[in-house]
């Protein structure tokens, strides 16, 4: 009887070591997931906070200098008040080696201005007035073109100047027949009257969508020269 007493409490030792046995291994995948998971989510933190050392935010945003002028082959109607020359049309035709051309035509002559762009600026290096052709130039008359002036500089920035001009305003909004524009940035300069002032308004994506000239700022009631963009007229672009 000692003996089967002694046998049943091995068998109850070895039962006990079984069940004990299969929690342990029950509890191994549990530990292995709750590890992924840690990894998972340190993971995920790295993805949405960055890596340590990189700002990819801080990096400047690039400028295309051809956003600042509307699209090849286009023409574009801007109403004016004030004068019966403020209202014009504008056509813009893309040339080789990085040139724009412009034509302005306020129904008393046609004014031809052609742009040179580079990354952070563009600069006047053509300018003829009772133009009423289709300017054309070779690579190379086109590089031996001086320049006249600079147009834009980048990136803009209010308080900065830009030739005669300054830019007295950013981020402003300005309603046209055509849309109402957000994001608008403002030049200001003297005209040549001395106390006169020209403004000037640019949309990213469209290039000058408003222009005024003010014969007494602080005034007004006297008079404002003002031309708007109201229309633009896409054609086929051949570039």
């Amino acid at each position: 009887m000692d003996y089967r007493l002694r046998l049943g409490g091995f068998v109850l030792m070895l039962t006990v070591a079984g069940c004990g046995t299969q929690e342990l291994v029950a509890d191994s995948p549990a530990e292995e997931m709750g590890q992924e998971g840690t990894e998972d989510t340190q993971l995920d933190e790295e993805v949405e906070g960055g890596t340590s050392g990189d700002h990819h935010d801080d990096q400047p945003v690039a400028i295309d200098p051809y956003d600042y002028f509307l699209a090849d082959k286009s023409t574009a109607h801007f109403e004016g008040s004030g004068n019966e020359f403020a209202e014009f049309t504008l056509k813009t035709d893309y040339l080789e080696a990085n040139h724009i051309a412009t034509y302005e035509d306020n129904g008393g002559t046609v004014m031809l201005k052609v742009y040179r762009l580079h990354d952070d600026r563009i600069e006047l290096v053509k300018q003829e007035g009772e133009f009423y052709d289709e300017y054309t130039a070779s690579f190379e008359e086109l590089e031996a073109l001086d320049v006249m002036s600079t147009y834009l500089e980048f990136p803009i920035e209010e308080g900065q100047e830009i030739g005669n001009a300054t830019v007295v305003e950013t981020g402003a909004s300005v309603e046209t027949p055509y849309q109402k524009f957000t994001d608008v940035f403002v030049l200001e300069s003297l005209a040549a009257e001395g106390s006169s002032i020209n403004r000037n308004y640019f949309v990213e994506g469209f290039g000058e969508v408003k222009r005024e000239f003010l014969a007494n700022p602080d005034d007004s009631k006297d008079m404002a020269i003002t031309s708007t963009l109201a229309s633009i007229e896409l054609g086929e672009s051949t570039k």
